[in-house]
């Protein structure tokens, strides 16, 4: 049984005297988004190509390519943090090499979920929450294949999803308040989420290297 209380105590701990650094990430982040938007509204007024299917494919490609890059870097920044390890928002950027797994493993959820969707809603989310902690995994052992993290995931999240359901359900008060804040509340509350739900893959992993050793 996985405490939820525990967790979300142990995300608030760790970001003492992180949340500056959690923040410029954010605003990061932000900037990045901003940025693409203003290259889009560009391209959209100076060409027709928003007529046509190349726009869209070249916007999502640019997409993939920049959450790809970022992405990684972004899941590590967090994960270190619920570990208590010295971390600033440089890391964002610190994994691009694992571009490549990003987009591969992404394309691979995508369809398993979207194929446990066709048969209702229920089984694509349960098949969701099966490979969440794919990217987690990846992160911690680089060298594994994106099958064997993708297994793995499933079978630490086996007996959890359930609980990993819960306690993302269990943000989604602050996620609505945070919308009559025009947003500002985010700026704690993502942090905090990220970190939550990190703290819920070490603990997780670490009942499973334990099952696997006895």
């Amino acid at each position: 049984m996985i405490n939820r209380i525990e967790l979300k105590n142990k995300a608030k701990e760790s970001l003492n005297n992180k949340y500056f650094e959690s923040i410029k990430l954010l605003l990061t982040l932000f900037i990045i988004s901003l940025g693409l938007e203003i290259i889009y509204a560009l391209i959209t007024h100076f060409t027709t190509l928003d007529s046509s299917n190349i726009y869209n494919i070249f916007t999502n490609v640019i997409e993939l390519i920049i959450t790809g890059t970022i992405s990684f870097g972004y899941i590590s920044f967090f994960l270190k943090i619920s570990r208590d390890e010295n971390v600033t928002s440089d890391e964002l950027f610190s994994k691009a090499d694992m571009l490549p797994l990003y987009i591969v493993s992404s394309i691979l959820i995508g369809i398993f979920t979207f194929l446990g969707a066709i048969f209702f809603i229920i089984p694509g989310i349960i098949i969701a929450i099966s490979l969440s902690q794919t990217f987690y995994i990846l992160l911690d052992n680089p060298n594994m294949n994106i099958k064997e993290a993708l297994l793995l995931s499933k079978k630490m999240m086996n007996g959890y999803k359930l609980e990993f359901f819960i306690l993302k359900l269990s943000f989604l008060g602050w996620i609505i308040l945070g919308i009559f804040t025009f947003g500002i509340l985010y700026l704690w509350l993502i942090p905090y989420m990220n970190v939550t739900e990190a703290n819920f893959y070490n603990e997780i992993k670490e009942i499973y290297n334990k099952k696997n050793l006895e």
